[in-house]
């Protein structure tokens, strides 16, 4: 009796240890899971934040202007997350010594990094000041070199070498352009030398300077920005996350050890037994999910759930004939400026979620979230027939689903290039950019026709028709009438660019106005629409609108030609309004103002184009003497049916009025769209509703016709 009840007590003392024992040891792997999924998260984001950062730079490079905040801001981000990751608790465990020294390396690399930012912010932001500045004399050299004598015209010529120079220099980062550099530079010094004119003198020397700042720091500045684009840093992050798998692995397996000579304990009673192995089982039913997890997350987008990538690199490397469709999302940019980031975020969700469901099952496909809102579809070559089918389907399904996102309703469309070449990403991606710069391509399937030789072709042959039209006056306007909304009466007329082919063909600006940019000859089409609507409006009494762009007011040739044509029709300026298209950003607004208070001089008055569209500096041009706000006719499309757009428009519309200023409706395309602008107490409307723009004959027999 005696034995049985020690041998029941020992059986009980024995299941009472175990149980003890059991908890302690599902408490200390629960525990290990979590600190080990927070430390592997924290690796994975301090990688992708210092991606984020190079990308930073490498904007800060290449844009004209750019905060820099926005680059320290971000060192700082990763120093924290760092600092976090090294005091981490579980890291100063002696089970993590290799993760912990990697990490310490690691911040070592980082410091080495920063130093060179901060050298390279310092350089880049002299380079930026010589480049920008170079340009700028170049074109006060026209105005003080005499362009009809020979050698004053080939020093203009050098002093546009010079910019083409240092361009190709600084944004292709190419050293070999140094030596032609300080050619050009000895070659100005000669030049110096031999003038006497003081200001052509000044010129000649400001441009010296210029260029011995660029060859003295452009050395160290590539050799920063080569540094700092390296990817030691990177290295050093993922041998952290290798030996943080690795030491985590161990020590679960030492926490799993540990369980199983508990489980000597539960054979003193059956009962117990049975009941801690079927715990111990649960237990490692969930250490190999979270060891899956813990794989899965290297290779997963965590966005958008899809595989990112790296997953996309190893697939790739394992099949036989790969083929790649590039999706991206139109405009992506403007909604996360418009809506917020967290709302683009939702946009990529939505995307991927619906790329998942309308993938055909028969494409045996993966597909991967590549980067920003670039998606991407592998699978196995067949035949173009069938990629070209499948790119169809996916473009139709995204053409009618209807997005809708916390209540608001977002139009999205999609860009598609594919690929089955040998470079598979790259080949795609230029079919992409084939697609983003045509306005009538959905998708564009690579073939070897497509490359930069055939964009400089077609650009040539453009730029070739278009100075033909310049010379031979096939520049015209078309007008477009303007209506009071309170009466539908027409008030006055907006004159817009077009170009007639030697074929009689009538060319929308939009066809046109791109090259013009490029060759800076949209001054020359500003000039000509301008010209010819101020004999229109000598012999009418009638308002007409020209649109002249930034790069038109801070031309002080295209500047000149317009107050010269102004002087020429005094009696008619006062029936012009200047439309000021921000199509690209203004960077004189003192500059601006001056050429406002100008043309106000001769009567004319000025006019906000697509106001509302997302004007980067509205606010300041709002503080200029302005008249009139042009309604973006993206908010105007879709007014009856968007309560955001409806929001917005009576925002602008409310304003205008504090201000007392006119307010025009852009793209007044129906009835319904006529009578939400005129209950919004807008004052005009423009569009196809009232009228399309039709040549200047057919608007003089009306205005003839109504006189």
């Amino acid at each position: 009796m005696r034995w049985l009840v020690l041998k029941t007590t020992g059986a009980i003392a024995a299941a009472l240890i175990g149980i003890i024992l059991i908890l302690f040891q599902q408490n200390s792997l629960k525990s290990s899971f979590q600190a080990t999924q927070r430390v592997s998260d924290s690796l994975k984001t301090l990688d992708a934040d210092y991606i984020t950062l190079q990308r930073i730079v490498l904007q800060a490079s290449y844009f004209p202007y750019f905060d820099n905040d926005a680059v320290l801001n971000q060192i700082k981000k990763i120093r924290q997350r760092l600092k976090n990751l090294t005091e981490n608790r579980l890291l100063r465990r002696k089970d993590y010594t290799k993760t912990r020294e990697e990490l310490l390396h690691a911040k070592e690399e980082f410091e080495a990094v920063t130093k060179r930012i901060h050298e390279f912010l310092t350089l880049n932001a002299s380079l930026k000041n010589s480049s920008v500045y170079l340009p700028t004399l170049t074109l006060k050299a026209y105005d003080i070199f005499d362009m009809h004598n020979e050698s004053d015209r080939d020093t203009v010529v050098l002093l546009s070498k010079i910019n083409a120079a240092i361009f190709l220099t600084k944004n292709a980062l190419d050293d070999s352009f140094l030596e032609e550099i300080k050619e050009y530079k000895k070659e100005l010094e000669r030049l110096k030398t031999e003038v006497e004119e003081k200001d052509r003198k000044r010129l000649l020397q400001a441009s010296i300077g210029h260029l011995t700042l660029f060859l003295k720091i452009f050395p160290k500045f590539h050799d920063d920005l080569e540094a700092i684009m390296k990817e030691s840093f990177q290295k050093e992050i993922e041998s952290a996350i290798e030996s943080f798998f690795k030491e985590s692995k161990r020590e679960i397996s030492h926490i799993n050890n540990l369980g199983e000579l508990f489980l000597a304990l539960y054979l003193i009673s059956i009962t117990m037994v049975l009941y801690f192995i079927f715990r111990s089982e649960k237990e490692n039913i969930k250490l190999k999910r979270v060891s899956e997890k813990l794989k899965r997350s290297l290779i997963t987008d965590h966005l958008t759930g899809l595989e990112n990538r790296e997953a996309y690199l190893s697939m790739k490397q394992r099949m036989n004939h790969p083929a790649l469709i590039l999706i991206n999302i139109d405009r992506f940019k403007h909604i996360n400026e418009f809506y917020g980031s967290k709302m683009g975020d939702m946009v990529l969700r939505q995307s991927a979620e619906i790329l998942k469901e309308i993938v055909p099952p028969y494409l045996n496909a993966n597909i991967y979230r590549l980067g920003g809102d670039d998606f991407g579809i592998l699978y196995e070559f067949e035949s173009k027939e069938r990629t070209e089918k499948v790119i169809k389907e996916i473009i139709e399904e995204f053409h009618k689903r209807a997005m809708s996102i916390d209540g608001v309703a977002i139009d999205i469309s999609i860009s598609i290039g594919a690929s089955y070449a040998t470079k598979l990403f790259e080949t795609a991606d230029m079919a992409l950019k084939v697609t983003k710069s045509s306005t009538r391509r959905r998708y564009t399937i690579y073939d070897p026709s497509i490359d930069v030789s055939e964009k400089i072709s077609k650009n040539i042959r453009a730029l070739k028709e278009l100075k033909r039209a310049i010379q031979d006056k096939d520049i015209i306007p078309y007008f477009q009438p303007i209506v009071e909304l309170e009466g539908c009466t027409v008030a006055k007329y907006e004159a817009l660019a077009r170009m007639r082919t030697r074929k009689g063909e009538i060319l929308e600006s939009k066809e046109f106005l791109d090259v013009a940019k490029e060759a800076k000859l949209s001054g020359e089409i500003t000039a000509a629409i301008l010209h010819q609507t101020l004999k229109i409006a000598s012999r009418y009494d009638t308002i007409f609108s020209v649109n002249i762009s930034a790069g038109d007011i801070m031309s002080s040739y295209d500047r000149k030609n317009i107050f010269e044509l102004l002087k020429s029709y005094r009696k008619s300026a006062s029936r012009i309004v200047f439309e000021i298209v921000e199509s690209e950003e203004i960077e004189d607004y003192d500059l601006l103002g001056e050429f406002i208070e100008e043309v106000r001089g001769f009567g004319c008055k000025i006019a906000i184009d697509d106001f509302g569209s997302g004007y980067s500096n509205f606010e300041k041009l709002l503080q200029l003497s302005v008249d009139i706000l042009k309604i973006d006719g993206t908010l105007i499309k879709d007014i009856e049916s968007s309560e955001h757009a409806q929001l917005v428009v009576r925002t602008i519309v409310d304003f205008a009025k504090t201000a007392n200023l006119e307010t025009v409706a852009e793209y007044v395309h129906s009835e319904g769209v006529l009578l939400k602008v005129q209950e919004l107490g807008i004052d005009f409307g423009q569009g196809h509703h009232f009228g399309k723009p039709l040549p200047a004959e057919k608007i003089e027999r009306g205005l003839n016709g109504s006189g």
